[in-house]
């Protein structure tokens, strides 16, 4: 009997850590908005015809010169199909992308061809992909001046950074 009674006390022992709790959800009137990254600087070293934009907006400028255009870009990332749309007019899976990770960051680059009004145009275009953003450099010219002005190109392209 005395063992019997002492192995009931030892079941209920432990059944009685095995009591259900209750369980509070809180509601707040704050709305939690998702905190979005600082926009970073681009840095780039523009040809010397291409002195002061022609157009600028607070994520966007465009540098007209003699026989191309420049212009340089801040898009929301997320989506690299809608950029290189947005760059070329051009969906991505037509264009051959090059990409490539440096500096913790994804980079991005394509060239494309199109009929322009006086003629057909070569555009070339970088994106650079922090996670957040996109940042954008593309130029726009006269297919028959795309290899004189290839040097100068090529030089912007290889200082396109982010500060």
């Amino acid at each position: 009997m005395k063992k019997c009674t002492i192995l009931i006390l030892v079941v209920l022992l432990m059944l009685s850590g095995c009591a259900a709790e209750e369980t509070m959800e809180t509601v707040s009137d704050v709305l939690d908005a998702p905190v979005m990254a600082q926009m970073r600087e681009i840095s780039l070293v523009l040809p010397e015809e291409a002195a002061s934009p022609t157009v600028e907006s607070d994520s966007e400028r465009v540098y007209l010169c003699e026989d191309y255009e420049i212009t340089v870009q801040i898009l929301d990332g997320g989506n690299l199909d809608q950029t290189v749309k947005t760059l070329s007019g051009y969906e991505r899976d037509v264009l051959t992308v090059l990409s490539t990770r440096k500096d913790d960051l994804d980079r991005h680059e394509f060239v494309w061809a199109c009929a322009g009004e006086e003629g057909d145009l070569v555009g070339r275009a970088m994106i650079l992909d922090d996670g957040c953003y996109h940042y954008c450099v593309c130029v726009l010219g006269e297919a028959e001046q795309a290899m004189e002005n290839k040097v100068l190109w090529d030089d912007m392209f290889r200082s396109f950074t982010l500060a």
